[in-house]
C-alpha cells in the first residue's frame, strides 16, 4: 500500500508565517503604487483644468470671476463656469445662471429649486482620487456633489484681500474678470489653482477644538474690523466640515484656497461670515499639487518657503520671485 505524505502542523504553520510575511512585504509596494497612480490623475485632472481656463479666457477674453452679480445668492463658482470647456455641457444647461443660485440671506439660505438637480451631480473631473471624503453633501436644504480643486484667491492677509466681495491680490472675487495678461509675476510663476482636503460633512458645537482639524474649519458668525488671524481662530468652539462642500456654489470654503499657510500646514483653517483663510492641501505624502496659471502642474512640498508660497499666491507682486522658488 502507498503512503500519502501531508504537511505536518509545524510545516503549515510556517508556510502560513512565510505568506503573511511576504503580504507584508508586498501591502507597502502596492499602497505605493495606488497613490502614485492616484497623484497622477489629480494632476492630470489639474491639467484640463488649466486648459479648461486657457480655453475660456481665449472665448472670453479673462478668466472666470465668482457669481453673475456681486452678492452670496448669485455666488455661481469660478468651477462651474468652466463646464462647457470640460465636456460637460449637458450639466451646463442644468446650471441655471440667470436665475439666483441661493434664496434668503445670512446663514439661513437655502437653494433654489431650479439649481437643486446641478448642485447635488458630482463631477469626476473635480476630485481627488487620494481623497477619501464625502461624496455628498448635505447642507443649506440641499445635497451637493463636492470639489477639490481651488482657484487662489490671494495671501489673505488683509481684512479686504479675505473676502471674496473685495478684489484681492490672487486671480478671483466677486465679478472679477482678471486677464492672462494681467498676471504681472508672470503666469509661470503664479498659483491657478491647487488641491484641498474635503470637509467631514460635520459640524462640531460647542468644542473646544474640531473632531478632525484636517476636515473642520474654525467658523464664526458676525462681522469684526480685525483680519481673521491665527489668534482668533483657536479661540472657536465651532467647527465646519463643508469645506469643499460644493463645486457649484462659490462660497470661499468651497472653491477657494489662499497662501496664508504653507500646503497641509498643521494650523486650521478659519472663516468669519466670507472672510477667512483656507490653505492648500492633500492626501498625498509631503506635499500637494498645484495649477500655475501658464497651464503646468507643479507638486509643491509641505517645507515649501513660505514667503516663496505667499509670492506665488500674488499675480503682481513686486518681487522677481520664479516658479524655481517653491
Amino acid at each position: 500500500m502507498t503512503r500519502r505524505r501531508a504537511f505536518t502542523l509545524i510545516e503549515l504553520l510556517v508556510v502560513i508565517a512565510i505568506i503573511a510575511v511576504l503580504i507584508g512585504l508586498l501591502l507597502p509596494a502596492v499602497q505605493k503604487v495606488r497613490e502614485a497612480a492616484a497623484r497622477a490623475k489629480c494632476q492630470n485632472n489639474l491639467k484640463q483644468l488649466g486648459l479648461s481656463v486657457h480655453s475660456y479666457a481665449a472665448a472670453v477674453g479673462w478668466m472666470p470671476g465668482i457669481g453673475t452679480q456681486s452678492s452670496s445668492q448669485w455666488a455661481f463658482s469660478f468651477q462651474s463656469q468652466l463646464l462647457p470647456y470640460v465636456e460637460q455641457e449637458n450639466l451646463q444647461r442644468l446650471v441655471k445662471f440667470d436665475v439666483q443660485l441661493m434664496d434668503g440671506g445670512g446663514g439661513s439660505q437655502t437653494i433654489n429649486a431650479q439649481q437643486v438637480n446641478a448642485a447635488k451631480t458630482p463631477i469626476p473631473l473635480f476630485l481627488c482620487p487620494s481623497d477619501a471624503g464625502p461624496m455628498l453633501y448635505q447642507s443649506n436644504g440641499a445635497d451637493w456633489g463636492p470639489n477639490n480643486y481651488m482657484v487662489n484667491m490671494g495671501t489673505g492677509l488683509s481684512k479686504p484681500m479675505q473676502s471674496l466681495a473685495n478684489p484681492n491680490d490672487g486671480v478671483v472675487w466677486y465679478l472679477s474678470k482678471v486677464r492672462l495678461l494681467d498676471i504681472g509675476d508672470g503666469t509661470s510663476n503664479t498659483l491657478l489653482m491647487a488641491e484641498a482636503v474635503r470637509g467631514n460633512n460635520v459640524e462640531t458645537n460647542p468644542a473646544s477644538a474640531p473632531v478632525d482639524a484636517r476636515r473642520q474649519y474654525a467658523s464664526f458668525g458676525g462681522t469684526d474690523v480685525n483680519p481673521v488671524d491665527d489668534a482668533l481662530c483657536t479661540g472657536s468652539t465651532r467647527w465646519a466640515g463643508n469645506r469643499g462642500s460644493s463645486w457649484l456654489w462659490g462660497r470661499e470654503f468651497n472653491v477657494c484656497f489662499t497662501t496664508t499657510h504653507r500646503p497641509n500646514q498643521v494650523v486650521t483653517d478659519c472663516g468669519r461670515s466670507g472672510a477667512g483663510f483656507y490653505k492648500a492641501a492633500s492626501q498625498h505624502p509631503g506635499g500637494a499639487n498645484v495649477l500655475l496659471g501658464d497651464g503646468s502642474v507643479r507638486f509643491v512640498r509641505d517645507a515649501v518657503d513660505l514667503a516663496a508660497w505667499r509670492a506665488a499666491g500674488t499675480r503682481a507682486g513686486a518681487g522677481a520671485e520664479t516658479s524655481g522658488d517653491f
